[in-house]
């Protein structure tokens, strides 16, 4: 007897990736791909039971071309007799009018449509499985005292877009379902599938696993850096777990990290060194830090990379002040000088946040301006 559940969350369908500029396109492809992914992953691994802990769509209101992805590899689900159970999310909410869940069908089983907790019995392999389900609904106050986990030996598996404090909490304005992480043991079930936090982070007491947040299937911004998974979850009886495995189902890996450029005297020398650093098969932001012997000019670094990188993002935080290139002008008994020294002298007396920036920045503007 074996039982297996196939967990994700956060897909986010229809994401403007905006944060990628001229390579969106490109990655909402690869956001799709990587739900494809998932879904493959789930009839690969004979799932019987899928669960979608919400933001299935990045907007209550999809256009119909990702509605009609979701419906096309959700009954895939269905034509193979996965059982595939769906909360609205914060982003697909089913509380406003218009909703996706109020206008369109999607092939699951069952859709949890109500912010109360309901639930719907399974028997699989002679294993009792019940799943519990609630949606997410910002204009309700209503939220963990409806859940009733079922009397009798089997599994208990809840479904929910929540946030589990302190590890996430709802942005402000968003009056998220909230949990404290010291109380999901005794919630009494065997399973809780999470939505919400977009970083994968598995809950336990002790050895005995109680539930996940799997992440977004695909990095949507700089946040989400890293692979990014779905959970298969696999019972042998009733009881916990008895085991709980990530598959990476990414189609590109975010990444962010610092290339230092110190001494590096042109922009062509500052590629080469961002180049020897980052693996070109991922997706980076790159800061530069260090004391050049130039100005940096990230767009111009970029478009040097941009043969060899898809998509590469570079942030110049590297300081002027302790270079040949400055040293040299304090000395001088010129406009340049003066300027070079007055803004030395600011950096230094400035604190280690923005006002050290700001004489950063104007080091290096002096420099463009002046020579």
């Amino acid at each position: 007897m074996s039982v297996r559940l196939v967990q994700l969350a956060d897909v986010h369908l229809g994401a403007p990736m905006e944060a990628f500029g001229d390579h969106a396109r490109q990655r909402r492809e690869e956001l799709e791909a990587a739900f494809r992914r998932a879904i493959d992953t789930a009839l690969e691994e004979r799932a019987q039971i899928v669960a979608i802990a919400g933001d299935l769509f990045d907007t209550w209101r999809p256009d119909p071309e990702t509605v009609e992805l979701a419906r096309d590899q959700l009954g895939r689900l269905a034509d193979a007799g996965v059982k595939t159970f769906l909360v609205p999310g914060v982003h697909d909410g089913i509380g406003w009018s218009d909703s996706v869940y109020r206008t369109e069908s999607l092939p699951v089983h069952r859709m949890f449509s109500d912010p109360e907790f309901e639930s719907t019995a399974l028997e699989i392999e002679g294993l009792v499985v019940t799943v519990h389900g609630a949606a997410h609904d910002p204009w309700s106050r209503r939220g963990w005292r409806s859940l009733r986990p079922s009397e009798g030996e089997g599994v208990d598996v809840v479904v929910v877009h929540a946030a589990v404090a302190p590890v996430t909490s709802p942005p402000a304005g968003e009056r998220v379902r909230t949990i404290d992480e010291g109380e999901l043991d005794g919630l009494g079930v065997e399973w809780i599938a999470l939505g919400h936090a977009h970083d994968r982070k598995v809950f336990s007491a002790g050895d005995r696993p109680l539930g996940a947040y799997t992440g977004s299937v695909e990095g949507r911004d700089w946040t989400e850096t890293g692979p990014r998974h779905v959970l298969v979850i696999e019972w042998e009886g009733p009881g916990p777990p008895s085991s709980v495995r990530s598959v990476e189902v990414h189609s590109r890996i975010l990444e962010t990290g610092e290339v230092a450029v110190d001494g590096l005297r042109d922009q062509e020398s500052i590629a080469a060194a961002v180049s020897e650093a980052c693996d070109p098969d991922r997706l980076w932001r790159v800061r530069l830090v260090g004391t050049p012997e130039t100005v940096p000019a990230p767009r111009v670094v970029e478009a040097t990379l941009r043969p060899r990188f898809d998509h590469v993002r570079v942030e110049d935080h590297t300081t002027l002040a302790g270079s040949r290139l400055v040293a040299e002008r304090l000395d001088e008994e010129t406009v340049r000088g003066e300027l070079a020294r007055r803004l030395v002298e600011l950096r230094e007396s400035a604190g280690r946040g923005r006002e050290r920036r700001v004489a950063d920045r104007a080091i290096k503007l002096g420099v463009k301006v002046f020579g």
